[in-house]
């Protein structure tokens, strides 16, 4: 089974392809802005240095958000697309799930307990959900939310001892001390990565569907409102 992956919803870009669970190829790169235009050459170009075709692909993966408006609609369109065209199934899997299972394998194998995982999502708030992890297995404790950081120590109970993700350095300005010392911010890669969707994505491969029932996880509105129509005085003649 070979899948490509790619992500495109925060603040990077990447793809990979993954073959029977094993890595061939992976790119990643730190971008804000020009995600449009180099999503679908990483693609071809992990699939090149993988020596694989396009018409080989048995599945795509990708990121359905949460993250930034733009990033994570670049991301679907491109998956959706390249499923469509290839006629494969589309698998979805959240930044959250992904940054908490790169964060997960860092971690001592004997470690039991909560990861929790925020991402910057600006206008002083964070993405945020919480993860259980027992032999090594993730299981989510709660659901994804947006949180102001004004409240997000409400959210951060005894459980959770590992924070990860964009924002987790925010949260260091809203957590008492009692907490944080009790925390482990753990130097992993705090953006979604293709090379852990892949591997994510083989264990979902049957539960894959089309491009039609994966769709983005937006947790709040856009920040970009449209425009308040204006009438000119000729308009009324």
């Amino acid at each position: 089974m070979i899948i490509l992956a790619l992500d495109s919803a925060l603040s990077s870009c990447s793809a990979a392809v993954i073959k029977d669970g094993v890595l061939l190829s992976g790119v990643f790169e730190d971008r804000l802005r020009g995600q449009a235009e180099r999503l679908l050459p990483l693609c071809q170009q992990v699939c090149t240095a993988a020596g694989v075709t396009f018409d080989q692909l048995d599945a795509i993966a990708v990121t359905r958000g949460p993250g930034t408006f733009t990033g994570v609609r670049i991301g679907l369109a491109a998956a959706k697309g390249l499923a469509l065209a290839l006629k494969v199934p589309l698998i979805g899997i959240t930044t959250l799930e992904v940054v908490a299972h790169q964060a997960a394998n860092a971690l001592e194998p004997s470690f039991a307990g909560q990861v929790a995982v925020a991402h910057d999502a600006r206008r002083g708030e964070v993405y945020y959900q919480s993860f259980a992890v027992a032999n090594g297995a993730l299981s989510a404790v709660s659901a994804p939310m947006a949180v102001p950081l004004n409240v997000v120590a409400d959210h951060v109970n005894d459980n959770i001892k590992v924070i990860a993700g964009t924002g987790a350095g925010l949260l260091r300005d809203h957590l008492p001390e009692k907490v944080l010392s009790g925390l482990l911010f753990p130097d992993v890669q705090q953006q979604p990565t293709a090379a852990m969707i892949g591997h994510m994505a083989v264990g979902r491969f049957s539960k894959a569907g089309s491009s039609d029932t994966v769709t983005p996880l937006y947790l709040r509105a856009p920040d970009a409102i449209a425009a308040t129509p204006i009438t000119y005085p000729f308009q009324n003649q």
